[in-house]
């Protein structure tokens, strides 16, 4: 019998060694970076905004189109996904069901944070942050909710108070999170290699590290930010900002000039797109099934 996905999880964070996340915000994607040999992937909230309504990052993404975008990820690849949960769309009674759906949909674990809803993108400007004790409280829902459904699955709490009240106050909140049951702590938007460091000797839980590259926090390798001492290892965007540089290459050389021949060396080719998405497992069941 195949191990569950949230138990996977749950193992890599309590075994040696650091957890390394590609964010993805689709199917494909999802697919891509398996492929590339990922044994953990991160949906992200910033990739779906973009991709599914071509907004920022701002709130505007409903939890029910959230959860179907984790749904669609989720059954696609075989490997655990880590889910963003924005600020758990309302109080703890919301937090409570939003977990449930969460599982239902086949995220292996996830993180809420303590922004006012609407929420921002962590690297925007503009934040505010709820009260701490509220946080607290939606923690302790979501880990009652999950207790209830799959105990293996996992519970982060995202705090994004720097950019609000400062490094130490965030501390302070992370420390706070961790006593309500939170089984990693994500600090969002460190602002220099001090504070990720000083993260690290200060809060007794799982760290995760968000890498986006262009963003607030100084972009490491993986293995810098293992060493420094960080579990979870994002890098949520890379994928996007890939995708979305090479269309706007191609849409613009196809524009300028009629065709893609140009750019054919960098296009995948129909044999291994029709590979990628399992056109052979159809083709198999159309003949199984005559």
């Amino acid at each position: 019998m195949k191990e569950k996905k949230t138990t996977v999880f749950r193992n890599m964070l309590n075994q040696p060694g650091a957890i390394v996340m590609p964010g993805v915000y689709d199917a494909l994607s999802g697919k891509m970076a398996e492929r590339a040999g990922f044994k953990m992937l991160a949906h992200t909230g910033y990739g779906v905004a973009a991709t599914l309504l071509g907004e920022p990052d701002v709130g505007l993404v409903c939890f029910r189109e959230m959860c179907d975008r984790v749904k669609s990820i989720a059954r696609a690849v075989e490997a655990p996904l880590f889910t963003d949960a924005d600020t758990g769309y309302g109080n703890p009674i919301n937090v409570f069901r939003t977990v449930k759906e969460y599982i239902w949909a086949g995220s292996a674990g996830l993180f809420i944070e303590d922004q006012v809803w609407p929420k921002r993108c962590g690297h925007l400007t503009g934040k505010q942050v709820i009260d701490a004790d509220e946080m607290a409280a939606k923690i302790r829902a979501a880990i009652d909710a999950k207790n209830e459904e799959d105990p293996d699955f996992v519970i982060g709490a995202r705090c994004d108070a720097i950019a609000t009240d400062g490094f130490d106050e965030a501390v302070r909140r992370a420390k706070k999170y961790r006593d309500a049951g939170a089984d990693f702590i994500f600090i969002e938007a460190y602002e220099n290699l001090d504070q990720m460091k000083k993260a690290i000797e200060e809060v007794d839980a799982p760290l995760l590290v968000n890498l986006i590259e262009g963003g607030k926090t100084p972009v490491v390798t993986a293995k810098e930010a293992e060493e420094i001492g960080f579990k979870l290892i994002a890098f949520p965007l890379t994928a996007l900002w890939a995708t979305t540089n090479a269309l706007s290459q191609v849409f613009q050389s196809l524009k300028e000039t009629g065709s893609a021949q140009q750019y054919l060396d960098k296009l995948m080719t129909w044999v291994e797109f029709n590979e990628i998405i399992g056109i052979q497992r159809i083709a198999d069941m159309q003949e199984k099934y005559k």
